[in-house]
């Protein structure tokens, strides 16, 4: 690490979090295709969409293990090799079975790459103490913009699915291999824990298993846990049925069905490089608040706008609004005393990707039952509960840079 510069570790961190949002959104655009490949169903998409959610639930324990033994720099180019191979793969498969497996592999990897950088973003932020956290998860939603916008694009000059994610799959690996060179290696994250303070006296800590630790979990953590469940749900499920919404509600080809999540992450790309100023004038509890309202007011123009227009402006509003309520929700819950800090972002990140667990088959499911604008309409509801939770809970109105 020492044989980089400031600049050279910052970009790498920033390129490796693009490189994140990049495959993970180039996945949004595909999924219309492959709803109509093998025929399915909103139901039976949801439960196909399930298995992202698993791997990554499943690996989350493992990569935290993997990283600490081998080090930023390998498991995130590992990862991301893995997570562009799946999404090739994914563009040819004919067997519902396989689509499965290679979906599990796809999240499990996107949660190699995240965290992995997220880890890097970490010490490299303690090395150069200078708070950095807010550019580098812009450079994710960057990315995520440039991936989407990117794959539809190739998709409407009329390149094969194949073809394209192709481009993606040597752009991103060349990128990766490039940049990872400045990331971390096992030593340096070895070398960063063993200069950490222990977490609190042992009389303070949480004692015993994983379910006695689980128990012990403070209600005003278990409180941030829901909300952050919720808008993980509901930002996932965005990238899962955005583009089915559009060809199945509003009728638009599947070439530009991908641009509608475009929307939504320009929006959320802006406010998230704006947010630290955002938080400066209106303090924590409001930023969540008036995010939740954003939320709300863009499933509602969406659902009663019949128009492509209307769901372009209602997924731009959704990204305005839900860009800094999770990064506010986990800076507070950082500073709840009582608690280790590691323990409480654990559980936290736990419930969140049970959000992107279960948010895309319930979505399905109640899709199936209903309607999909309906679904959008009580997705608009619970981020309204998740306003409230915040304004009973986050009281501490300034945010210390």
């Amino acid at each position: 690490m020492q044989t980089y510069s400031n600049r050279h570790l910052k970009l790498s961190c920033v390129l490796t979090f693009i490189v994140l949002g990049f495959l993970e959104s180039s996945w949004a655009p595909m999924v219309p295709y492959v709803k109509a490949r093998f025929a399915l169903d909103e139901f039976s998409l949801g439960l196909l969409l399930i298995c992202t959610g698993i791997g990554s639930f499943t690996a989350l324990p493992v990569i935290s293990m993997l990283v600490g033994r081998y080090g930023c720099r390998l498991i995130a180019s590992l990862s991301a090799l893995i997570l562009a191979s799946c999404l090739v793969l994914l563009s040819v498969v004919s067997q519902l079975y396989l689509c499965a497996l290679l979906l599990f592999g796809f999240g499990a990897a996107t949660i190699g790459i995240d965290v992995a950088v997220n880890v890097n973003a970490v010490i490299v932020e303690a090395k150069l103490r200078r708070p950095l956290m807010s550019g580098f998860h812009g450079g994710y939603s960057l990315g995520a913009l440039l991936g989407s916008a990117t794959v539809s694009f190739m998709l409407t000059l009329g390149l094969s699915l194949f073809t394209n994610v192709s481009c993606v799959f040597v752009l991103m690996l060349t990128t990766i291999f490039w940049c990872g060179r400045a990331l971390v290696s096992a030593s340096e994250v070895k070398a960063y824990e063993a200069e950490q303070p222990k977490p609190d006296a042992p009389q303070n800590r949480p004692q015993g298993g994983l379910l006695m630790r689980l128990l012990q979990v403070p209600r005003l953590i278990v409180l941030v846990g829901i909300s952050c469940f919720i808008m993980y749900a509901i930002e996932g499920s965005i990238m899962s049925w955005s583009g089915v919404f559009a060809t199945q509600e509003r009728q638009m080809s599947l070439e530009r069905a991908g641009f509608i999540f475009s929307a939504f992450a320009i929006a959320m790309t802006l406010m998230r490089f704006m947010g630290n100023r955002i938080v400066l004038m209106l303090g924590r509890r409001r930023t969540v608040m008036l995010g939740t309202l954003f939320v709300a007011l863009g499933y509602g123009i969406t659902v009663a706008i019949p128009h492509v227009y209307g769901t372009v402006l209602g997924f731009m509003c959704i990204g305005f609004g839900a860009a800094n309520i999770v990064p506010q929700w986990v800076s507070f819950a950082g500073g709840v005393k009582g608690y280790p800090v590691h323990d409480t972002i654990a559980f936290i990140n736990a419930l969140g990707y049970s959000g992107l667990l279960i948010g895309p088959v319930l979505i399905g499911f109640f899709a199936e039952l209903f309607s999909l604008s309906a679904v959008f309409v009580g997705i608009g509801a619970c981020a309204l509960v998740v306003g409230l939770m915040a304004d009973r809970i986050i009281k501490d109105e300034t945010y210390a840079a």
